[in-house]
């Protein structure tokens, strides 16, 4: 949910602080005041470019900042990326005339590609210029897959039909790959080469390991030596300790506690050494064999570079080669095999892919009915709307191509969705979708720029009413023309000019209920007359009534 927007320097915004709450909020004024320029801000703040044209003329830089309540969604995106965060994620952009621009959430700075990562799936801005996506024939297969929850079925298709595009490629290099006796041979020296490395996928990992332990032990190992020689050695500290001994053999009973005393050292001392000489002891062969561990590790490395492989890679090239000369010496049952792997893919492939065919096909009906309810809702009584299906070849999507179909008067034929709405049956019928697939998302602000548009009377107050339920599950912000759109909101937000001397500024105001109602009366007739006032209250106390 959107908390608040603050806009500083923005085209012919001066500054502005708008405090959002939850559920339907609208904005309302004249032509011109500045509604779209609010509402591209707060586009701009999710995924607009730099640009430095937006700035208001006579500054250096525009500001935009965003708070947003913490979503689920957006937690481990946020942990992954190290930005620390309690119940608020603050969103601020700057653009600056010198360039020195950011992006910050939460005082950290951030790319625009991981703002809109963020945001994308989950605030919707819907002006009529995006009704495009919706009429556009591309997108309805993956409208009707949002609309079937078909995820986990389409993964599973797309993976088969993967391997299967493999084993085709893989086939038509054998069909039509052919190989002379140099090839031949040089085949058999990369792969003798391969087969006498004998390779191993956690060998050259171990082995790293080990030089890195060996730099290591280097310094360990002499540090030991060196302790033990310095106690052990000619003239080391246990040779003088049995002169000092023996320098105390004194018939003194002071003197002969004091020897005693060093005598218990003495032996606690040699104990301690032994430690060492075991530890030192415990060392294998194989810790100090570094001729051996550097020779296999140039082994890994060349043969990286020369075929340009990992390890993995390098022992499937092995399978690789052997099925090349295999496929040499026996040409034709080496096609066979493949072409049985190749159909028994494909078959499995063309399986899943009829089946999520069936379940689209199933649910394209409840779909159909869903819309054609939602539409008339919205006014649009005679729709018909149609979930239109071609078989088509096997492709990453399965075999299906999709295309929604409508028409919207008794007798007309169903025609393709980007043939037939007007302006005004457009925005309603965009609507009634948005009010389908966005139940079915994680939406959770849902902004549209005048989408009613060519809308009025009686279907006004349905678009209001239509947008006031889609508000029950996500935040939706509003521009609208319309008193019966802008009466079903919970929230109503003025947008108006100041001209002064110099510049242009818009301004912002929240409405209470008798400024609601005296924006009402204007909207409806452009006066606030007694009659207009009372037929606005009405309006007012009917559309509240209608969406509670």
């Amino acid at each position: 949910m959107l908390k608040s927007l603050y806009i500083k320097d923005y085209a012919i915004i001066d500054e502005l602080q708008i405090d959002f709450d939850e559920g339907f909020s609208v904005f309302t004024g004249e032509t011109g005041a500045g509604k779209s320029i609010i509402v591209g801000a707060l586009s701009y703040l999710i995924k607009g470019k730099a640009d430095t044209s937006i700035i208001r003329t006579g500054t250096d830089k525009a500001i935009i900042e965003g708070v947003f309540t913490i979503e689920d969604y957006m937690k481990n995106t946020l942990d992954d990326a190290d930005i620390e965060y309690d119940d608020e994620l603050i969103v601020r952009r700057i653009i600056s005339k010198d360039n020195k621009n950011s992006i910050r959430i939460n005082q950290c700075s951030v790319t625009l590609n991981f703002l809109i990562d963020l945001f994308n799936e989950h605030i919707d801005i819907h002006s009529q210029k995006d009704s495009q996506y919706l009429l556009n024939k591309k997108n309805h297969l993956l409208l009707l897959d949002t609309y079937c929850k078909n995820n986990q079925l389409l993964n599973e298709y797309q993976n088969k039909y993967k391997e299967y595009l493999s084993c085709l490629n893989e086939y038509n290099d054998l069909l039509n790959n052919t190989y002379n006796e140099s090839e031949i041979d040089y085949l058999k020296f990369d792969l003798n080469e391969l087969e006498q490395a004998k390779l191993n996928l956690d060998e050259e990992e171990e082995l790293q390991e080990k030089e890195k332990r060996y730099k290591s032990l280097e310094k360990y190992i002499n540090s030991l030596n060196n302790a033990i020689e310095l106690f052990d050695g000619d003239g080391g500290i246990k040779e003088k300790l049995d002169i000092l001994t023996r320098e105390l053999d004194i018939d003194d009973t002071t003197i002969d506690h004091i020897k005693e005393n060093i005598e218990s050292s003495y032996y606690n001392l040699i104990d301690e050494v032994d430690k060492l000489k075991n530890l030192l002891n415990s060392f294998s062969d194989d810790d100090f064999n570094i001729e051996y561990i550097e020779e296999r590790l140039y082994t890994y490395s060349k043969l990286k570079r020369k075929h340009n492989l990992d390890v993995k890679g390098l022992i499937d090239k092995i399978d690789s080669i052997k099925e090349k000369l295999r496929f040499f010496e026996d040409k034709d049952n080496v096609l066979n095999e493949k072409k049985k792997q190749l159909d028994s893919l494909y078959n499995e492939a063309t399986a899943l892919a009829k089946s999520l065919h069936e379940n689209r096909f199933n649910q394209a009906k409840l779909l159909e009915i869903q819309v054609i309810k939602e539409t008339a809702d919205l006014m649009l009584n005679h729709i018909n709307f149609d979930v239109n299906f071609n078989e088509v070849e096997l492709n990453n999507n399965g075999i299906d191509d999709v295309e929604f179909y409508i028409s919207l008067n008794k007798g007309e034929d169903l025609k393709p969705l980007r043939n037939v709405a007007s302006g005004g049956e457009i925005s309603r019928l965009m609507l009634a979708l948005k009010s389908v697939f966005t139940s079915l998302s994680d939406t959770s602000l849902l902004i549209f720029d005048e989408i009613d548009t060519g809308v009025s009377g009686k279907t006004s107050l349905a678009v209001g009413q239509k947008m006031a339920k889609i508000a029950k599950d996500s935040q939706v912000i509003t521009i609208t023309h319309l008193a019966a759109v802008a009466a079903c909101a919970k929230n109503h937000f003025y947008i108006y000019k100041n001209d002064d001397s110099k510049v242009s500024k818009t301004l912002i105001k929240k409405l209470n209920k008798d400024e609601i109602i005296n924006e009402l009366a204007f909207i409806s007739s452009a006066d606030n007359s007694k009659s207009s006032l009372s037929a606005a209250k009405e309006l007012y106390e009917t559309a509240q009534k209608s969406i509670v």
